[in-house]
Parts: C-alpha cells; structure tokens; sequence
C-alpha cells in the first residue's frame, strides 16, 4: 500500500466490482519465451542449429511492447463445436473470456467467464486475491462459480477426503499473518460443470452456505510458506444446504432434503513431526439421522524416511453435506516411505471393520518401490491387496530405460478377486527420439481377462499413440489415438486429431475432432475409504474450434507473488490422471478437466477439458503450484500434497505435467 493512504474497506469492496469492468487493457504482444538461461547468458545475436532464419519465416509485424499502466492480460474466444455424448450432433457455438489486471492498492483483479447461446446459460467468476485491507488484512473475493472454501488444514491430504461442492454464488476469505486468523465464507446454488464447446453451470435444486475460521498459534514465526507452520493450528467449519437432491430432476417431496455439517480440526507441527485431527458431525436425509467421523493423521520425518499412523472410525450413511464420502468403516493405519537418490520404497497397512458389522474384519496392505539402475533406468514394482468384503488384489512391474530410439518402458499390470473380473496385461510404451519440437510416443499391449461367473477368458489387445509436431513456425498438429479389442468382439476405439496457428503476436486459431467408438469403463478402486466410482464411455464423436485473441500489456510493479520493479514470465501445464503410477504421461493418459489449481495458494485457476491450466504472467523467482485435492474426480488423489516448485525466469514459459493418481 502506498505510504500515507489508508482506504476503507468498503472503497476496496467498491473497487473489485467496478474495476473488472474498466481495465485498461492497451494493444500489445505476447511476450514470447526466451531459451534456458545456460543458453542467453552472455547474450548475442546467432542463428540457432536446426531452426530457420527470422528472415524465413513468414510472420506478421510484430507490435511494440506497450510497457505503460498496470500489468494486464486479456483473452478473449469465439468456439464453434458440438457437445459431446450429443446424439443429435447440432453445432453449437460459444464464448469466453479471461482477463487478469494487477493493482498496486486493490490486489489482483481477474474475470473468468463462458457462454452458451444455446443453452442460454454459462460461467462467470470474478476474483480478487490478495486485497490490503487496514489491521494487516488480506482479502481473497470471488463472485461466480466457484468452490466451497476450507479451512487450509482441512484441504491438506489425509487418510480420509472431505469432498468440496461447486456453486454459484458468492465467497470470500479473509487472513491476517501477524495473528494468524484466517476467515472463509460462501453462499450459492449447487450445480455442476459441463458442457462444449464451453463449460456451462448446470444448476441443481437448493442453496448451500458455509462458514469457517482458522487461527494459528504464535503467527509470528510462520514461514512463508503457508502449508508449513509449526505450533498449533485449530480450525472449525459449518456447511449448511436446503432442499438440495442427488438426482438432476427432482419431483417427488421425498427427493429433496435438507443437510448440514460441522467440522473441528487440530494440527500440531514441528520441524519433523505433524499430528493432525479431524471431527466432523453430519445430518441428512428425510429423518434428519445424525451421522460422525472421526480421524486422526500423524506422521514424522526420519532422515530419508517418513513414517505414519492413524485412526479413523465413520458411520453408516456419513456424507459430507449430501456429498458421498467413506462411511460405515473404523480402523487403523500404518505407513512407512523411503527416498533416497537411487530408490525409493513405501508400504501401507490398513486395520479394518465395519461399524454396522456387515463385512468381516479384514486388512487393506499395499506396497510400492523404485530402483534407479542408471541415467536413464529404472524398475519399479508395486501391489496392493484387500480382505475387506471380498479379496481383491491388483500388481504392476516395470522397467524403463533409456536407448537410441529414446526412451522405453515394458510393464506387466494385473488385478483380480472376488468381485473385480481378473486381467493381467504386458505393455511396453516409447517415447521416442524426435526433432525438436516434435513429441512421439506409442505404447502397445497383449493381455487376457476373465470376466466374473464362468464366463471363459478372453484375449485381448491394445495400442496408443500421442504426436505432436511443428508444421510451420506457427502452426503445430497434435494427435492421439488408441483401441482396445478382445477375442469376444468387444472393440473400443479413441482418435482425437487437432491443430493450433500463432496467426500474429495476438491472434491464434485452436481446432480438435474427437471420435469414440465402443465401449470402455475404468476400474474401481481397491481402496476401502476411497467412494465406489465406476466411470463408462460410450461410442461419441465432437468437434470444436477456437478463435482467440490475446494481449499483454503493463510493468510488472508487482507480479504474481513477486516485489516492486520485478519482471516475470508464464506458468502453464497438464494435471493428468497417472494410471499406470510412471510420474510421466503416458500416450493412454488423458487430462483431468476442472481441477483446481493455485499459485503459490493464492491465485486460482480451473483446468480445462483437457486438464490444461495456464498462469499468464508470474514473478520471477521460485513458485509453488498447488492442485487442490478436493477438487480432483474421486478415486484420484495428489501426489507429494499436490505441490510442484518451479523457478520461473525473466519471459520465459514453464511447462509442467502433475499427475494424480488412484486410491489402491
């Protein structure tokens, strides 16, 4: 805040709804990234091996930099496509916009929104992070779409997940570092995301509120970094909803209900211990039966090894204001990981019963390593069995290694029990060796499944494919494709085919046809505290293509978690769902779509169909991107709290891929 000048919170309140609408945006480029820093340092005009002249290329005149006003971003898209699973196959078209502004007095200012003319609905979510309010405070609005809030330590992950609902309404969250109160509340309608080509809000019956504080002892000593306090943090949350249903198209009395929920929870950390403790009491349904849980996380640090325990004991019927969640189970957990340069190994060991005492006692055991061998080898291997309502057992193995071809990988999957149809899978995958700028990468697959009551054990057979490559120096095709067929006639197949060109600095054009034939569905979880999930594609095909118009203006007085007078760069990557646990995208593995994720647990975007998601422009320095686990498809968790540290440089674009894996 400048020196002198205090502004009333109201004028600050004022200011985040009218200065969305009056950004001024000026023409400007893209400021376009610069080679790794080995590369520029020191700098000299050259002509790189292997990429044409800037006289080869066939651009447009490039605009001069407008450096004056605030530090501003602008994207704005027409869409042309139509909805996938839409058996009539209309065209439908669409628009969206995002814009992003920073000010040195009322924080970060942006609007993100969609629409359908055809629905006649969309998306809508104006933000403000980070806002100055006068004691120390900081102020974190939103206004649209948005995700039910948490209290920070109750977004952490643990053994047991609290589910988050998305509304349209309204949300807020308010913290003071020096004396570590941090304050959240909304109010909306619940609904879900769907929709293309541009997400639509489909709005359910119902309203939901919440209200949470948190507060950390001795704030003064907090690190900067949020997900690292030592000493204690309470916390509390209460979530309230009216005549809300779980069906799309309520209209009997009875399917509408009312539900509520509260929750306390404790943590205590140092510098290698963390104890942390949840309670939560829910009330649902016609009767209005009170239902709780209870769970108890601890782990600790021991040089290169981290251990944990805890407990856990969830009624029947537990659900987090209407949302599924693990119920009917009480146990005991145990855990040990090991990381060191060369290898790494973990093993987990679940206790369990039911409460109401339908199943038999039992145990979840699950165990996991990997050996670097060399630069570029590696084996790995893991298992996990269930004796909780049935056995159930799934493995893999791997070996990946490096060659002249690129890089390789054979592995040996299998799952069965009594109530999963067993199968057992032989994959080898390459990512291969290619000019730069191209990506390649295949995978191929023989196996055998033996489906459940008798039924005789078929063969089976499948194949993939992932490319990218450059057409111009502004154009680029990407493509990918895989099919799956057994001796019993079943045939899946997938073919998705797409194109992008950088017209000019500003303007570019986005195309992408899908096509699904068959039928494919993905497994349960093995996991006992993970909701039953069974997710079922069927034969579709759908298309989209964009149009859209970037701009880039502004000095970086202050960028994203950055300081006065630095400069910045980009921040884009993929949140995929890691199948196969290889920490690398697979040519099988798709994106995760409407994920959330945060920068330095601060600033928030949504990722898109394709799991994609984009920070414009960022301080440099070290960053911190978070994907907030409650928010992620269940039986999918975070890997490592969902964290990534980058180092971003001065205009340079970093590119990530996080996975997320299932609960087994």
């Amino acid at each position: 805040m400048t020196p002198g000048r205090r502004r009333a919170p109201l004028t600050r309140c004022l200011a985040f709804a009218v200065g969305l609408g009056c950004l001024p945006f000026a023409h400007a480029q893209t400021v376009p990234p610069t080679p790794p820093a080995a590369e520029v340092a020191p700098y000299q005009d050259r002509v790189m091996d292997d990429l044409p002249s800037a006289a080869s290329t066939d651009s447009a005149p490039e605009s001069t930099f407008d450096a004056s006003g605030w530090p501003r971003f602008l994207r704005l898209e027409t869409r042309l496509g139509t909805e996938p699973f839409d058996a009539a196959h209309r065209t439908r078209t669409g628009f969206a916009v995002y814009g992003l502004i920073d000010t040195p007095n009322h924080g970060s200012l942006s609007i993100d929104g969609s629409h359908s003319p055809h629905a006649g609905r969309g998306t809508l979510t104006l933000r403000q992070r980070a806002m100055p309010l006068d004691g120390g405070w900081l102020a974190h609005h939103e206004l649209g779409i948005l995700n039910t809030p948490l209290p920070e330590i109750a977004r952490r992950p643990s053994r047991v997940l609290l589910p988050s609902a998305i509304v349209q309404g309204i949300g807020g969250a308010w913290e003071q570092a020096a004396s570590g109160w941090q304050l959240q509340a909304s109010h909306g309608e619940p609904g879900r995301l769907d929709g293309h080509p541009t997400s639509v809000f489909r709005p359910a019956s119902g309203q939901r509120s919440s209200l949470g504080v948190q507060w950390h002892a001795g704030a003064g000593a907090t690190p900067a970094d949020p997900l690292a306090r030592p000493g204690w943090t309470l916390a509390a949350q209460v979530e309230t909803a009216r005549q809300i249903s779980l069906i799309d198209e309520p209209r009997l009395p009875g399917d509408r209900f009312d539900a509520d929920a509260a929750l306390l929870a404790a943590r205590h950390e140092t510098e290698d211990r963390r104890l942390q403790a949840h309670l939560v009491q829910t009330r649902s349904g016609p009767t209005g039966r009170a239902s709780r849980g209870l769970w108890l996380d601890a782990e600790w640090d021991d040089g290169p090894r981290r251990h944990g325990a805890g407990l856990y004991r969830l009624d029947p019927g537990l659900s987090w204001v209407g949302q599924p969640m693990a119920s009917d189970i009480e146990g005991a957990y145990a855990r040990s990981t090991w990381r060191t340069r060369q290898w790494t190994a973990a093993a987990s060991l679940d206790w369990l019963r039911s409460v109401s005492g339908t199943s038999a006692d039992g145990f979840y055991a699950t165990a996991s390593g990997r050996q670097r061998l060399g630069p570029d080898s590696q084996l790995g291997a893991g298992f996990s069995l269930r004796d909780f309502g049935g056995r159930n057992w799934s493995g893999y193995g791997d070996w990946r290694w490096g060659n002249a071809w690129g890089r390789s990988g054979l592995r040996l999957d299998g799952s069965g029990g009594a109530s999963e149809a067993s199968e057992q899978r032989l994959s080898y995958d390459q990512d291969w060796r290619v000019p730069q700028g191209w990506t390649l990468a295949t995978s191929f697959a023989l196996g055998r499944a033996a489906a459940r009551g008798g039924e005789p054990a078929q063969s089976l057979w499948a194949a993939a494919l992932s490319l990218a490559a450059p057409l111009t120096p502004r154009a680029g095709l990407r493509a990918s494709f895989d099919t799956e067929q057994r001796s019993g006639g079943q045939r899946q197949r997938s073919l998705s085919l797409g194109t992008s060109w950088r017209i000019n600095t500003q303007w570019s054009l986005e195309g992408q046809a899908n096509r699904n034939t068959g039928r494919s569905q993905s497994g349960l979880s093995l996991d006992p505290l993970a909701p039953p999930t069974t997710v079922v594609s069927t034969a579709d095909r759908s298309f989209y293509a964009v149009l859209r118009y970037e701009l880039q203006a502004g000095t970086r007085r202050a960028p994203l978690g950055g300081r006065p007078q630095e400069g910045g760069g980009r921040i884009q990557g993929t949140v995929y769902l890691d199948g196969n646990r290889s920490g690398t995208q697979e040519a099988s593995e798709t994106g995760a779509p409407g994920v959330t994720v945060s920068l330095d647990n601060r600033y928030a975007t949504r990722t898109d169909a394709q799991g994609r998601f984009e920070f414009p422009f960022v301080a440099a320095g070290p960053r911190t991107i978070t994907v907030r686990n409650e928010t992620l498809p269940l039986p999918w968790s975070v890997v490592d709290e969902g964290q990534v540290k980058v180092d971003v440089r001065l205009r340079e674009t970093v590119s990530l891929a996080i996975p997320v894996r299932r609960m087994d």
